[in-house]
């Protein structure tokens, strides 16, 4: 009897989510995902703060400050109240002394403080995908820090509909026969909003910083797991910090900026799991083509003619 070729594996139903899940988990634990966690949290915390003064000059620059002051409450909305508390002093001081001379003085300086947080984020991707060879130094910065700038173009341009929506509301009003549109739908809207931003950013992440070519597929999965479990995470954190009490005793006057940095790794450890996510389907795709490819039948040979 002739070999059977062997038949591929289903493709569908719970089987085939676990060959993805749990080889996301496996490299998670394998790829030291909980350190590379850290080094992301203390490292999104030092640019978290050059960013919002590139952001604010930006916007002044541009002539768009409500946008960026719309961009930077709607963020606030999204965290937990006890991390707001920590960055809000910070912010509004920023807000208060930002300047456009900034964008001709020390603009290299900030960009490069600000794109260090896009570098880390670069490095777990780039593991998450078993990427081998990085690119240059000069070259990944570079990226990075062109990746700033276009950030901080993206949310000014996003939050201008914050800024005008308020106007659209009137303009919806006026064409439904003079009905007021109720404050909570604009809350909802924010809301809707920002989840939005929040799955695009974690889908443009997923895509501009690995160093190998993914597909749409293999992007979106990611993205929409880690941006619900970030929304859900943050809920949760502020549940359990109104519900303890004890920390400020372990912490003292520190309490306020442990919390905070413990939320960044928790957020770091969501966005290592998305890409990691990503990055067991784009091996599990590759699996696929491989076996595709055994298994195909192949053309027959032609027999030689005589003589030859």
């Amino acid at each position: 009897m002739s070999e059977q070729a062997p038949r591929p594996r289903d493709a569908g139903g719970w089987r085939a989510l676990w060959r993805v899940v749990w080889p996301a988990v496996d490299h998670f634990i394998s790829d030291k995902g909980f350190i590379y966690a850290g080094y992301i949290a203390f490292t999104s915390i030092f640019a978290l703060f050059p960013f919002v003064i590139f952001l604010l000059t930006l916007a002044g620059f541009m002539g768009q400050g409500e946008a960026a002051a719309a961009s930077i409450e709607l963020a606030f909305e999204l965290l937990p109240p006890e991390v707001v508390g920590v960055l809000r002093p910070v912010v509004d001081e920023i807000r208060t002394h930002a300047s456009t001379r900034l964008l001709t003085v020390s603009i290299l300086l900030t960009l490069w403080f600000a794109s260090s947080g896009f570098e880390s984020l670069r490095a777990a991707v780039n593991l998450a995908h078993g990427v081998r060879e990085y690119p240059h130094f000069v070259l990944s910065r570079l990226q990075s820090i062109a990746l700033t700038i276009l950030s901080a173009v993206i949310v000014i341009v996003a939050m201008l509909a914050l800024v005008v929506a308020p106007i659209l509301g009137q303009i919806v009003a006026f064409l439904s026969e003079g009905q007021v549109v109720e404050p909570n739908t604009y809350a909802v809207l924010r809301q809707a909003l920002g989840g939005l931003l929040l799955l695009g950013l974690f889908a443009g992440l997923y895509a501009i910083l690995p160093h190998v070519n993914v597909r749409a597929g293999e992007i979106l999965p990611g993205a929409i797991v880690a941006a619900l479990a970030w929304i859900v995470s943050a809920k949760i954190y502020s549940v359990y910090l109104q519900n303890l009490s004890a920390y400020t005793v372990t912490y003292g006057s520190l309490a306020g900026i442990v919390l905070t940095l413990f939320f960044f790794y928790i957020s770091a450890i969501i966005f290592i799991f998305g890409a990691q996510l990503n990055g067991a389907l784009r091996r599990e795709r590759k699996r696929a083509e491989r076996r595709a490819r055994m298994i195909a039948p192949r053309e027959p040979s032609l027999p030689a003619g005589p003589g030859l």
